[in-house]
């Protein structure tokens, strides 16, 4: 027979790990039923979390649910896989599983520590789930995640490297728009961006082709905007004329190349969305423009501020 176990205290015939926030951490203890078989799982502050699970086709099924990403995993041995993902839990840290002895249930949190923090980064992607700082551009503020070196500059450490690794797989589309949602929802938890998710639209600053803006947002604003309970304003612009072809073209006249859709802004908070924030010229043009069509209020979040050396 099953039991779970943990060092922390009693939740309604659950062991919860000391230093739970259990208002955030609530929906784990309040499923209909939980991930079948042994499991661990260890939560670190900001929402990111280890995981080992013999059933590991249910386990995700109860992740898709409740909107846990698995970013990524591995058989461990025979039995068990073992992988990383993140919830939205908050500043919650802490572990819990369910195993046929407290011994098993131990070991299995020590293989998630030694795997994951063990102090060897082997990991291709950071998964930072707060804003590392913020900028005041013609009077809105922009966020961003990560100071990001451009590639003239040489990296000089790991965590540089896998920043790059994260921003260049997003240009180039794919698995990387769902993981760079999951990542922005878990910062914008920590800011305060609009007084009404309703009122509220995510539309992504257009790359500089159609092609690139098919690759880069779809996948992006569909999770983010989901997540956050806002309108996915991915369609709400539209590139008449790319940027490739408009050489000798000044910023001020890159707007008039876009068909943008006053009524999904018009009294509207929004949000505008790009991977890297480097002149701020182009949230600057349609930060203007939004305004001019009688949104409420703009904010800027980005994956990346460029470093100027």
């Amino acid at each position: 027979m099953l039991v779970e176990y943990d060092s922390g205290m009693v939740f309604e015939d659950y062991k919860v790990p000391m230093g739970y926030d259990l208002r955030s951490f609530e929906e784990f203890f309040y499923l209909k039923r939980q991930p079948l078989g042994e499991f661990a799982i260890v939560l670190k502050e900001g929402g990111l979390f280890y995981f080992l699970s013999d059933h590991f086709c249910d386990f995700t099924e109860v992740c898709k649910k409740y909107d846990w990403y698995v970013i990524s995993h591995q058989p461990f041995n025979k039995q068990l896989e073992i992988g990383i993902g993140m919830m939205n839990t908050g500043g919650s840290a802490g572990w819990i599983g369910r195993a046929e002895s407290s011994e098993r249930l131990s070991m299995y949190k020590d293989i998630l520590v030694f795997s994951y923090d063990c102090g060897v980064e082997t990991d291709f992607y950071p998964y930072d789930t707060t804003f590392n700082g913020d900028c005041e551009i013609d009077g809105s503020l922009c966020y961003y995640v990560h100071d990001y070196y451009p590639t003239r500059v040489q990296k000089i450490d790991g965590h540089q490297k896998r920043i790059s690794n994260l921003i260049f797989r997003f240009k180039e589309g794919g698995h990387c728009g769902m993981l760079v949602a999951k990542i922005i929802s878990l910062c914008m938890k920590n800011i305060s961006y609009c007084d009404s998710p309703q009122q509220t639209i995510l539309i992504p600053i257009p790359a500089s082709t159609r092609e690139r803006q098919r690759k880069r947002f779809p996948v992006l604003c569909y999770h983010l905007s989901k997540w956050l309970n806002v309108r996915d304003g991915f369609q709400t612009i539209w590139i008449e004329q790319e940027r490739e072809q408009m050489k000798g073209i000044s910023h001020k006249e890159v707007v008039s190349s876009l068909r943008i859709k006053k009524r999904d802004v018009q009294g509207m908070n929004v949000i505008l969305f790009d991977d890297v924030l480097t002149s701020g010229q182009s949230f600057r043009q349609l930060r203007r423009k939004m305004m001019e069509l009688g949104a409420k209020s703009v904010i800027g979040i980005f994956l990346g501020k460029t470093v100027n050396l």
